[in-house]
């Protein structure tokens, strides 16, 4: 992999842009292209955001959606995104490095050097060494992303004793230069090496820190943080932009956490708020868009909404009861009860944006089927089954809708358990916990199938804690297969019908029930200008403006 190579999954993008529209038609509200900054606009001062929730303000361990949205522009990597709309912002650029590696012809040696004169927002210096601290660290932090490093040779050693070194990864501080050596190739590589796990941090620091103190590289660093309640960026003086990074236009954002979508969605009408990404309630989008500027997201981030289902643990470790789950979903109803319709239904794994897409229709909706499946299957319906579910509006209304639906297939003691918001996905990821089923959502790291069948559905992959794999999923024969397809350097069409292939073979064995991608609705102040919707990581803070 030479670092220039583009996704061919963007070429996905396009096809699905006449299917958004008839969406957003039918709610009025706009789509947006690129555009740029009116002549009139204004630095916006202070930024008012709500989020529903973070896990954590730690390069090292920030997984969530809304903290890599804000983690982007607090810890730059080696290598990173550029800040624009559209395709172009697939695109890997060099972040902290002076430019994109060279890589050996076995792709399996990626040389880096580090720009000049590169310092923390403390003042000190960014030496080659802190990115190998910051990978140890990710190990010794059993942060979720450990898996991603794993290939690095000597990682496998050290994340089984946490002790001695990795010699795969060799800095220089005197040269500025950072040597990487991988055990076998990888072609997602070096976008793994852009996510934020992989930001440098100052030798030293102390494992999973929450609270945003760890010095930053990039053009914000964290000025505070009150826990379940919100925090702040503020800019680092300390930062220089570069042709891909710019300064940013807020000079400070104050971001709040709430979880409930109407309350949120009100910040913004009021006038207490600038910007909101909750997912409004459907009842609701008919009236706000007049109240604000709704914009729609349709091809970005690609994202899958599903209900996993613990395979490990009854009744969900019986297929036929996975696939009678499957059968008993109305997709298309789930879409206007949680979205107000703004929401495709699907079945598959990977979005509709990705080469390897191929539209699976192997669960029809019917209720008579998966009480039939539930029959066969033999378990025993007066058994307890709790229905997991983070306490924000949209997965709230999946898991009422699928305690309903457990109802009817026929069992009869089924409760739910909403956690919150901080700790939703922690406990689920905790193999003790044995949570049975429950709702979860994925937006990709980089545009590759990898992110999305490695990270949540391949065996080797099951951690005791802080795991992302929920359904416990672990089947032999898909585990060898995308064994084999990590190594594929390029997505080619061949290696994309093996990707489809795993695809239909994992959604045989229902360890999900895939029901929505969901179509991203942005709402924001009246006054607010600059819009733009970065691929990767949604609307893009940085570039926002006042009129």
């Amino acid at each position: 992999m030479t670092g220039k190579k583009r996704w061919t999954g963007l070429l996905g993008v396009l096809a699905i842009a006449a299917g958004i529209s008839m969406i957003v038609a039918a709610y009025g509200v706009a789509g947006t292209r690129a555009k740029a900054a009116p002549k009139h606009s204004q630095a916006f001062g202070t930024l008012r955001a709500v989020i529903d929730t973070i896990d954590y303000l730690d390069p090292q361990q920030a997984y969530t959606a809304q903290s890599v949205w804000a983690m982007w522009d607090v810890y730059t990597t080696l290598v990173t995104y550029r800040h624009v709309d559209g395709a172009g912002g697939f695109k890997v650029v060099p972040g902290l490095a002076q430019s994109l590696p060279s890589v050996s012809s076995n792709g399996k040696v990626y040389k880096f050097k580090l720009r000049k004169g590169l310092k923390y927002s403390n003042g000190k210096p960014v030496r080659a060494s802190d990115f190998k601290y910051a990978i140890k660290r990710e190990f010794l932090s059993t942060g979720q992303g450990v898996g991603f490093y794993e290939g690095i040779v000597g990682a496998k050693k050290f994340e089984k004793s946490l002790k001695g070194d990795i010699p795969g990864i060799q800095p220089n501080n005197r040269k500025r230069t950072i040597t990487i050596r991988l055990a076998t190739p990888r072609g997602d590589f070096l976008t793994i090496l852009a996510l934020g796990f992989a930001a440098p941090v100052p030798g030293g620091t102390p494992n999973a820190i929450q609270n945003g103190t760890i010095p930053s590289t990039g053009p914000y660093r964290i000025s505070n943080y009150t826990l379940n309640q919100g925090f702040t960026m503020v800019r680092n003086k300390y930062f220089k932009p570069t042709k891909y990074i710019p300064r940013g236009n807020p000079s400070k954002v104050e971001v709040k956490l709430i979880g409930l979508a109407n309350a949120a969605t009100q910040r913004v009408i009021d006038g207490s708020a600038d910007y909101s990404n909750a997912a409004i309630p459907p009842d609701r989008i008919a009236s706000v868009k007049n109240k604000g500027k709704l914009v729609v997201h349709p091809t970005a981030p690609a994202n899958t909404y599903y209900i996993w289902m613990n395979t490990r643990v009854a009744p969900f470790n019986n297929v036929k009861v996975r696939r009678a789950v499957n059968f008993a979903l109305d997709r298309k109803a789930m879409q206007r009860i949680v979205w107000g319709g703004l929401g495709r239904p699907t079945q598959n794994v990977l979005p509709p944006s990705y080469p390897s897409y191929r539209k699976l229709a192997l669960y029809t909706h019917s209720l008579s089927k998966a009480k039939a499946l539930l029959n066969q299957s033999g378990v025993n319906k007066g058994q307890k089954i709790t229905v997991w579910a983070r306490a924000v509006t949209d997965s709230q209304d999946v898991a009422t809708y699928l305690q309903g639906v457990l109802t009817q297939m026929g069992f009869t003691d089924v409760v739910l358990n909403i956690l919150p918001k901080s700790t939703y996905y922690t406990t689920i990821g905790n193999a003790s916990t044995h949570a049975q089923i429950g709702w979860a959502r994925w937006l990709e790291d980089y545009p590759h199938p990898l992110d999305w069948f490695e990270v949540l559905l391949y065996g080797p992959r099951i951690t005791p804690t802080d795991g992302n794999n929920y359904a416990y999923f672990s089947n032999a024969k898909i585990n060898k297969e995308i064994t084999q397809l990590r190594k594929a350097p390029v997505l080619t069409p061949a290696v994309n019908a093996k990707w489809a292939k795993v695809e239909k073979q994992v959604m045989q064995a229902a360890p999900w029930a895939p029901w929505s991608n969901r179509v991203w609705p942005e709402f924001f102040s009246k006054k607010t200008g600059c819009i733009h919707l970065q691929p990767l990581y949604g609307v893009d803070w940085m570039r926002l403006c006042k009129k």
